[in-house]
């Protein structure tokens, strides 16, 4: 099997539906759908079940947050690739995963990604990625298809990390000289946010952020805090952002 698509899911069933309809489109039909649920009591079941044709395996129990469920997916999955996507993103076209995965040269890789459109303003989000850009931003998982071995070698997600696990894991494999990583300029889904992930004021939320950054680009942490009230670095760092520097 080429393809293991993972969905999260607590108490979403509504949204479910097209999740699951936008998989069922697919052209592409090697692949299997993991729905990893954490014990919702709506109509989850059910909405699974209405979907004959998807080769879906539902799982149902108490998990320790996305992240836990999607490591819980990449374990039971069979895929060669895998990919996780929200109950409430869709993809992009019925011949999305066609496109990727029947380009025999996509495969020589470990890591396929492309981009997303954010639903509630229309953004395309976000091109092609080096270390240096992931200082400031993250690939969404929507737009990445992962081979399993990547997984292997590397770990899968790590839980301490509530809000930006699946970051961490992307700069593992962008410092990781072995993983070979092909961008390609395509749509691969409708991610229902509203802007970068970055853009959390929650607390949690910066604290998983600092933490990594500072583990993985100490020196120019360290750069920015000492200078955090020069008014040439904020004007820099406000360029950035705005230019995706």
């Amino acid at each position: 099997m080429v393809l293991s698509i993972v969905i999260p899911s607590f108490q979403q069933a509504a949204l479910l539906a097209n999740a699951l309809a936008s998989i069922q489109q697919q052209t592409f039909k090697d692949y299997e759908v993991l729905v990893m649920d954490g014990g919702s009591t709506d109509a989850t079941s059910e909405i699974v079940s209405s979907f004959k044709d998807c080769n879906i395996r539902f799982y149902s129990e108490p998990d320790n947050g996305i992240y836990d469920a999607m490591n819980k997916g990449i374990s039971l999955s069979r895929g060669e690739f895998l990919y996780f996507m929200g109950c409430d993103d869709v993809l992009a076209s019925e011949n999305v995963l066609s496109d990727i995965f029947c380009d025999r040269s996509n495969l020589d890789n470990h890591i396929i990604y492309g981009d997303v459109i954010f639903t509630k303003n229309g953004k395309r989000y976000d091109g092609m990625f080096t270390n240096m850009k992931l200082i400031s931003r993250n690939i969404c998982h929507q737009a990445i298809f992962t081979r399993r071995l990547v997984f292997d070698r590397i770990g899968k997600f790590n839980i301490r990390y509530k809000y930006l696990a699946d970051y961490e894991f992307n700069i593992k494999c962008f410092n990781s000289k072995w993983v070979k990583m092909k961008y390609i300029n395509e749509i691969i889904a409708y991610y229902n946010n509203d802007g970068s992930s970055f853009n959390n004021s929650d607390d949690a939320f910066n604290e998983d952020l600092y933490a990594i950054q500072k583990n993985f680009f100490p020196d120019i942490v360290r750069f920015l805090y000492n200078r955090r009230n020069n008014k040439l670095i904020a004007y820099l760092i406000l360029l950035a952002e705005k230019y995706h520097i």
